[in-house]
């Protein structure tokens, strides 16, 4: 997304607020004070604020709930969608921020795993949620309040792999300023204007359920066939399927082929030199088969502009809490991007270990391991997790990394992405134990459903046999006819006439608000992130970053952090994007320093 803001505050403190709001550049149309109480207004701050609000709430993004089997864009379709996804919010996939307030509190919930960042700071008088760490840094500073570097956090964040490139637990550079885990949301009661966790505990929705595996694969899948389906016909949208040469995105294309409405998606494909030549040649022969519409222009009946410096919008969004760069900078209002990540709750990612396990192979003796640990120990009991658990690392992924880095830097310019693969069900099976026993009981020896061999084979059976059969951009993946079957008699055969019905959707991608709001782009250009995404540029922003390190026990590690930026641009040559986590590591704390 791009700074949603919403501040609690004191009558007292609401023309310091003002000047700030002045002083940053928000214009009248993205901000709106609401009174609460006799003492308590709340801010609120979005582009498009104005289709997002009404009495009592806010929303802005796209909710996608497969248990309930219905899609909402915007507001209105909110609104519209099925009352057991309002009985329990938080428990609602897509990617959308929702704010509600009455009498006694303001709560702030989010996508169920996380897409949306949700962090919180309070102090003196007021207490905010944002998804921009840049954003509540400059308030709690115009307030004149502390603004302390995380020692912790700071050393954890140069640990040397992806368990690192992003938020690890609800700690961030900021002593003051907190992070969701996925699942939970943010409370604020008026009375003491202190912000409290609200929603259940990661673990409740995917470790402690009692669940039917064939019945919840069939569901799952039936979910994602009716929604490639209704997509791919549905002339009024601007729909596009990411199409790799591996498994994910091929069960999103398969459930297309089930609905038999694969010929009229547009597909695209990160082809050409390097590692994606091998996603373009796996996917030429597909498309030729089944008629893919490869590369079919946007429609222009979807809006686009310009949004400004890649590098401003990076910092006014997602740089801090998410290390990856990717320069993005044209809004395309009511675009529909469809891809295959966040199948990782499934399958997992981070190899099924205990919390020890995940650093046996570490160097022992590097200064950022012991950071690190306590990061990663804190993250997985945030989630309900015990760091004992045989899947303990796949909680600290399902709880952090999977959600922000599946929308990555696109959700700051428009929040109408979707990943039909992003199902709590799918999570839970993938946590599933196979050897009897209670989901607690003993579960540093569990068997996992998760950690057998290509747990997509079923899903893509279900699709489409001849399709799964196909090749993939690694001969290793291929899937024998044989296997296939035999997955598909265990699920019960192919998915019955239901999966070929279409999926109700509530409102259009139009109605969600894109791009950045004019406050956050103007806090991230009063920090000083602005000019040109070149080498030049970014390594004097870095080199300020190291430079605002106040603890010298911190400084070593980021000496080596920024060696590797500079090796990667300068003497590789690589382009941002393409560079790695390092360079978003010393931006962020050029930014907040």
């Amino acid at each position: 997304m791009s700074n949603y803001l919403g501040v609690t505050l004191r009558r007292e403190l609401l023309p310091r607020v003002e000047q700030w709001l002045r002083a940053r550049g928000s214009v009248d149309s993205e901000h709106r004070f609401v009174d609460l109480d006799e003492r308590t207004v709340l801010l609120l701050v979005s582009r498009g604020l104005d289709a997002c609000l009404e009495q009592g709430r806010f929303f802005r993004g796209t909710a996608v709930s497969p248990e309930h089997g219905a899609i909402g864009f915007g507001l209105a379709g909110w609104d519209a969608m099925p009352a057991g996804a309002h009985t329990d919010p938080h428990g609602v996939s897509g990617e959308f921020v929702l704010l509600e307030w009455d009498d006694d509190a303001v709560v702030a919930r989010r996508d169920v795993l996380g897409s949306v960042a949700l962090a919180s700071t309070s102090g003196d008088g007021f207490a905010a949620v944002c998804d921009s760490l840049l954003v509540l840094v400059d308030l709690r500073r115009w307030l004149g309040q502390s603004v302390t570097q995380h020692t912790e956090v700071l050393l954890a964040r140069t640990f040397p792999n992806n368990f690192a490139s992003q938020q690890i637990s609800e700690d961030t550079h900021v002593v003051e300023i907190s992070y969701a885990a996925a699942g939970r949301g943010v409370r604020i009661p008026l009375r003491t204007l202190r912000v409290e966790p609200d929603g259940p505990l990661l673990a409740s929705r995917v470790v402690d359920v009692d669940l039917d595996p064939v019945a919840a694969m069939r569901g799952a899948a039936t979910f994602v066939a009716r929604t490639m389906t209704t997509l791919a016909l549905r002339d009024d949208f601007d729909v596009r399927l990411m199409l790799s040469g591996g498994y994910d995105s091929r069960v999103l294309l398969g459930g297309a082929v089930h609905g038999g409405a694969a010929h009229q998606l547009v597909v695209h494909t990160r082809g050409g030199a390097g590692s994606h030549d091998r996603d373009a040649r796996a996917v030429a022969p597909i498309a030729e088969h089944y008629r893919l519409r490869m590369g079919v222009p946007r429609k222009k009946t979807t809006p686009t502009e310009d949004a400004g410096s890649p590098l401003t919008l990076l910092a006014s969004s997602t740089l801090g809490f998410y290390d990856t760069l990717s320069p993005l900078s044209t809004i395309r209002r009511g675009a529909i991007n469809i891809n295959g990540v966040g199948a990782e709750i499934f399958k997992g990612n981070w190899k099924w270990r205990t919390h020890r396990e995940m650093f046996e192979e570490t160097n022992q003796r590097a200064v950022q391991l012991p950071s690190m640990k306590a990061q990663a120990i804190k993250g997985i009991r945030a989630t309900g997790g015990d760091p004992r658990w045989a899947d303990a690392s796949e909680m600290l992924y399902c709880g952090f990394r999977n959600g922000i880095h599946g929308a990555g830097a696109s959700i700051a310019l428009s929040m109408t992405g979707l990943r039909p693969l992003h199902q709590v069900a799918l999570a839970a099976l993938g946590h599933q134990r196979l050897d009897g026993l209670a989901p607690r009981e003993r579960r540093d020896r569990a068997r996992l459903r998760g950690q057998g061999e290509n747990v997509m084979a079923g899903l893509l059976a279900l699709m489409d046999t001849q399709l799964a059969a196909m090749p993939y951009d690694k001969p290793e993946k291929a899937l024998a006819p044989d296997l296939l079957a035999q997955r598909l008699a265990e699920l019960g055969g192919p998915l019955g006439p239901d999966a070929k019905t279409e999926l109700p959707v509530h409102g259009l991608p139009s109605d969600v608000p894109a791009g950045p709001s004019a406050l956050g782009m103007g806090v991230a250009e009063h920090a000083g992130m602005t000019g040109p995404m070149t080498t030049e540029n970014l390594l004097r922003l870095a080199e300020r970053g190291y430079e605002s390190i106040e603890h010298l026990a911190v400084r070593p590690s980021y000496v080596r952090v920024h060696k590797r930026a500079r090796e990667r641009l300068v003497e590789l040559g690589e382009s941002p994007r393409d560079a790695g986590a390092t360079l978003g590591k010393l931006l962020a704390l050029a930014m907040i320093g």
